[in-house]
């Protein structure tokens, strides 16, 4: 019934295919070098979610590394959002996502496990500080995918 609102940098609307497929779905775009148009972004998340129009996925790391394929630091004011709009924080992992463009490129269908690990109720997150949040978030997933799959930044 509800569909799935990305956050996503706003550099990859320019992406040839990616581009015109974020803004059919709802992908809220985040302008991470401008912090007054990035809280746009997070005030117009709050938004969704309190006129339960979507639900809103984010991937916290906020950044593209030479080994992206592992957790990174977080950056914590994307929880501001389920902090703002009361509701409840569902962490996931996902699996297998270094294999989508080797196997794109030889038009192979590619794998992708996707782990529901913790529902943190919305009330937990009332009087806590986004880093601690963000810290909570970051163990429960670095539990999940092993300490080889996680960087030590």
């Amino acid at each position: 019934k509800y569909q799935l609102a990305f956050v996503s940098k706003k550099e990859n609307a320019d992406l040839f295919v990616i581009g015109p497929m974020m803004h059919k779905i709802q992908c809220q775009l985040i302008n991470r070098e401008n912090d007054r148009e990035a809280l746009k972004t997070i005030l117009r998340c709050i938004s969704i979610l309190k006129e339960n129009k979507s639900n809103v996925a984010v991937f916290p790391e906020g950044k593209k590394s030479t080994d992206r394929y592992l957790l990174h630091h977080f950056r914590p004011g994307v929880f501001k959002i389920a902090q703002k709009a009361n509701v409840p924080i569902v962490v996931c992992t996902l699996r297998g996502t270094q294999h989508i463009l080797p196997n794109a490129k030889k038009f192979r269908p590619t794998r992708i496990r996707l782990n529901l690990l913790e529902v943190i109720p919305a009330e937990e997150l009332k009087g806590v500080t986004t880093v601690d949040i963000a810290r909570r978030v970051h163990a429960i997933m670095a539990a999940d995918l092993g300490a080889e799959n996680v960087a030590e930044d």
